[in-house]
């Protein structure tokens, strides 16, 4: 997503794998809520331009940890 300053882009990414997978909107979306959630206690933000820091100059979280977070998150789903 490069920066755009909308919801993280690892997160949407996580999205787009659990639609994929699971192929039913109900579960995505419940799983989905769970991941955001578990993404916003870590990190304190979803949005890109807040875990970047853009108006306050104190990074939340770099995007490589970000992907990371995404990917755990995404994984403890879909062993469910």
């Amino acid at each position: 997503m490069t920066n755009t300053e909308g919801t993280c882009g690892a997160l949407i990414g996580a999205v787009l794998v659990l639609g994929l997978v699971n192929k039913d909107k109900a579960k995505t979306m419940k799983q989905m809520r769970t991941i955001m959630q578990k993404f916003q206690d870590r990190n304190h933000a979803i949005q890109c331009r807040q875990l970047k820091g853009v108006d306050t100059h104190v990074v939340l979280r770099p995007c490589p940890l970000c992907v990371a977070d995404a990917c755990e998150f995404l994984e403890e789903e879909l062993g469910k």
